[in-house]
């Protein structure tokens, strides 16, 4: 039998530094989009390069977002999920150069004119199935 169990804070947290690829959840003229995204947790907030006019506008308009990363074993039927809430920011030539100090961006393919755009960590949670011993 499984049970699913609401996570802390913390634990959240090093599940989301342990992923680098999430879902991106936004609106682009009034409809949702959800867009993968390879990212790194920088301090307090999800960062990631993107060429997508649709992020891009969130993200200069400052609009709030969300970023799901999940994993699961199809199996044992466990797994555990982590959702990230907060605004979207373009980030500064003096952010990213900062940033990429501290640890690469990663990306799956080369961007010709990359944007890096945060997502502030301003509520997270999750969820983890599991069975009962």
């Amino acid at each position: 039998m499984s049970t699913l169990l609401v996570l802390d804070e913390g634990e959240c947290r090093h599940l989301l530094e342990s992923a680098h690829l999430g879902r991106l959840g936004f609106t682009s003229h009034s409809l949702p989009v959800i867009l993968p995204v390879n990212f790194v947790v920088d301090r307090d907030r999800v960062v990631f390069s993107t060429e997508s006019a649709g992020i891009l506008a969130a993200a200069i308009a400052g609009d709030v977002a969300c970023l799901e990363v999940d994993d699961h074993d199809a199996f044992s039927h466990t797994g555990w999920s982590v959702l990230v809430t907060g605004h979207l920011h373009e980030l500064s030539a003096n952010e990213v150069t900062d940033l990429t100090r501290r640890q690469p961006l990663p990306s799956w393919r080369p961007m010709a004119e990359p944007h890096v755009v945060g997502l502030n960590l301003d509520m997270i949670s999750g969820r983890r199935l599991t069975t009962l011993a």
